[in-house]
């Protein structure tokens, strides 16, 4: 019979984890038996916990970057080296709308109206970052060769005559 635990030395128990689950379920029953409307204290209770459950994995996704087994250095640079101008549009549009709706639900303590214009440039500019994406992906193909040369050498001549109309 296999034994329940390893001797593998890579494999340590993530003490993060047990804590968080261990305040998340101290948090949903302090909310939930404190008295009062129990539903209320419920859906406060699956809140706070999620809220939680949320900053832990930010938490983790943090120390991963900082210890370098998430690596960040490509995030904004191409293929061939250079960088990005629609990464970096994307980058730039997420992180100012996203600061200002913090901001609007700090200052306001509700959840801020989305407008249609808001969702138009975040739309616009992933549509950006898409087709950007499209052109390199388009323009490559294997062995430097122009994609038409690629596809009259894996078709006959009359299917690549085909496929280029």
């Amino acid at each position: 019979m296999p034994e329940a635990t390893t001797n593998n030395p890579n494999r340590t128990p993530n003490y993060l984890q047990i804590i968080g689950l261990a305040v998340v379920v101290a948090i949903m029953m302090w909310l939930f038996f404190k008295g009062g409307n129990a539903e209320h204290n419920l859906k406060l209770a699956i809140g706070y916990s999620l809220l939680f459950l949320l900053l832990l994995w930010g938490l983790a996704i943090f120390v991963d970057i900082l210890k370098g087994t998430i690596d960040l250095s490509g995030i904004l640079s191409e293929v061939g080296g250079g960088a990005s101008m629609s990464r970096f549009q994307l980058l730039i549009f997420t992180f100012v709308i996203a600061l200002s709706f913090f901001l609007i639900v700090v200052s306001t303590g509700g959840f801020p109206q989305i407008p249609t214009e808001v969702l138009t440039l975040l739309g616009i500019s992933a549509s950006t970052y898409a087709v950007s994406k499209g052109i390199q992906i388009g323009s490559q193909s294997p062995a430097g060769k122009h994609p038409t040369e690629v596809v009259e050498e894996t078709h006959t001549a009359v299917e690549a005559e085909e496929i280029k109309k």
